[in-house]
């Protein structure tokens, strides 16, 4: 039974971090060297390294976008500092879906700003999936298009696999046009953004054939 996580609905940051959660997220778990979670029993996947760097980035994680769209900002870009420092900036068309990178759970889901992007003054105003992987490690999906759950049927405890749609990507927050912004954080009890990690993007899932556009 999965212990349900309280969705993120009338929540006004003002900065850009969620709230912080007192509840675990639920199902087959336990806690790993990291202080993270594992969702071992619940994944076929192989599992994370403990350790990430430039060097030797996380690996086996899909591509978001199914191999739609352009890097339009890498690692330590213009606005990928501080806790940032390893995120990317697909740049791609408003509404183009956007998939798990990885199985795990939903840790969050946020979609009540609209893609009118902006400034820093926005920073805080942006739709958002997180999900909690394997080793505790978190990816984030944000800018994501205003309205996306009334397409997909997503909310925090859900546990999704590689490659299934979560969301489209979309220009809320502090955006200059459509793009999706993806990273992976360390483990973390807290449910709280972290620190970014180095990790790369394959073509294909681990556990099968990423989603077909036309999915």
């Amino acid at each position: 039974m999965i212990a349900q996580v309280p969705e993120v609905r009338n929540y006004d940051p003002r900065d850009d971090q969620p709230p912080v959660f007192n509840e675990d997220i639920g199902g087959n778990k336990s806690k790993d060297a990291t202080g993270g979670f594992s969702l071992r029993n619940s994944l076929t996947q192989s599992p994370l390294a403990q350790q990430a760097s430039v060097s030797s980035p996380l690996r086996g994680f899909c591509h978001p976008l199914n191999g739609e769209g352009w890097l339009s900002q890498g690692i330590r870009g213009k606005t990928h500092q501080g806790r940032m420092e390893f995120a990317y900036d697909l740049a791609t068309s408003l509404g183009t879906p956007v998939y798990a990178m990885r199985t795990g759970r939903v840790i969050a889901v946020r979609d009540k700003y609209p893609d009118v992007g902006g400034g820093k003054e926005n920073i805080a105003r942006f739709n958002y999936v997180w999900i909690e992987h394997d080793g505790g490690y978190r990816s984030m999906y944000a800018h994501l298009q205003q309205g996306f759950r009334g397409k997909v049927a997503i909310k925090a405890g859900d546990l999704v696999k590689a490659g299934q749609l979560i969301g489209y990507s979309g220009n809320s927050g502090w955006s200059t046009g459509p793009h999706l912004h993806v990273e992976v954080q360390q483990p973390s009890r807290r449910r709280t953004f972290t620190q970014t990690v180095p990790f790369a993007i394959a073509g294909t899932c681990q556990n099968g054939q990423l989603a077909s556009n036309s999915n």
